[in-house]
């Protein structure tokens, strides 16, 4: 490999300043709003929770946040297939769990969608990489898209009684994500749409399912028509991609929510950190997957670098 060369790789395995600024802005944002939520209501709603948990709570996460990773893997290879994109079910799956766990973990909450679109477009069929890579891209956005609209579209309903401005604000932002997506979406059928839409509303079910285990466990005395509105808000709160893996934002959205429905917005904290517990815990397989997909490269990686010591160390029988 040539010095420039080696520069190029070098350069392209190290991350640049822009992204290291940003993911430390995301991080910053996380903790100042979860510093003001804590200064406000006292930093016990925040531990209490997790020590209230119980564990049979874990196992559900695990059965909820995994049939809403199946339902986003079948939604993306509706999505994907018309980008000449072809992927099995089974790896569809291992792809969105392995998505889900990193944009928990990571600044932005879509560092592991965009490592999937990187991914998808290895099974592009694409006269170029770049075009590869975009259609990888559309695929992961659009049916991304499509969920955000989802998650808004509910919090407008929800709240159209309760804050109409927010409500406006939330549909707005269910609208221009609709139609952001339906620049990709093109070519789908409309059984198709039906269908993407359709899943959307099922993976969103999973999840606001999972926010009211969380309630109904930390907070059994809320009552249950209050469930689904704050499930609403609290999911749409950690759709902004602000902040890391939806933290800080979802607390305040749900302490919001609370106290506009005439509860304390300090149990609205609880249940929403007794959420975020479960929704990583749900994403723990694809930190398997990613292990077991990242071995591979791992020891190619190793058997690399030794070829080109052997090289430098003898280089003479270079060819």
């Amino acid at each position: 490999m040539s010095a420039s060369a080696r520069h190029a790789a070098d350069s392209g395995a190290r991350p640049t300043r822009r992204t290291v600024l940003a993911g430390a802005a995301h991080l910053t944002v996380t903790v100042l709003i979860l510093w003001a939520l804590a200064a406000l209501w006292g930093p016990e709603n925040l531990f209490s929770a997790v020590r209230e948990l119980p564990w049979w709570s874990f196992v559900a996460a695990l059965a909820l946040g995994g049939s809403g990773v199946v339902v986003q893997a079948l939604r993306w290879r509706i999505v994907a297939g018309h980008q000449g994109i072809r992927v099995s079910a089974g790896a569809a799956v291992a792809r969105c769990w392995q998505a889900a766990f990193l944009n928990s973990v990571l600044p932005g909450g879509i560092a592991g969608d965009v490592l999937r679109a990187a991914d998808d477009s290895t099974d592009a069929a694409a006269d170029s990489r770049r075009r590869a890579f975009a259609r990888g891209f559309a695929s992961m956005a659009a049916e991304r898209l499509v969920g955000t609209a989802v998650v808004f579209a509910a919090a407008g309903t929800v709240l159209l009684t309760l804050a109409p401005l927010a409500a406006a604000g939330c549909l707005v932002a269910a609208l221009i994500a609709g139609g952001i997506a339906a620049r990709w979406m093109r070519a789908l059928s409309a059984v198709e749409v039906i269908q993407v839409v359709a899943l959307s509303v099922l993976g969103w079910l999973c999840f606001a399912s999972l926010f009211m285990l969380s309630t109904a466990i930390l907070e059994p005395t809320v009552p249950a028509s209050v469930l689904p509105s704050s499930a609403a808000v609290a999911l749409a709160g950690m759709s902004v991609p602000v902040g890391v893996g939806g933290w800080g934002l979802r607390e305040a959205a749900s302490a919001w929510s609370f106290s506009i429905s005439g509860l304390p917005a300090a149990d609205g904290i609880r249940v929403s950190v007794g959420y975020g517990v479960l929704a990583v815990v749900s994403t723990v397989p694809g930190a398997g997957v990613l292990v077991v997909r990242a071995l591979p490269r791992l020891r190619h990686v190793r058997s690399f670098i030794g070829g080109q010591r052997r090289r430098n160390q003898h280089p003479d029988a270079t060819p």
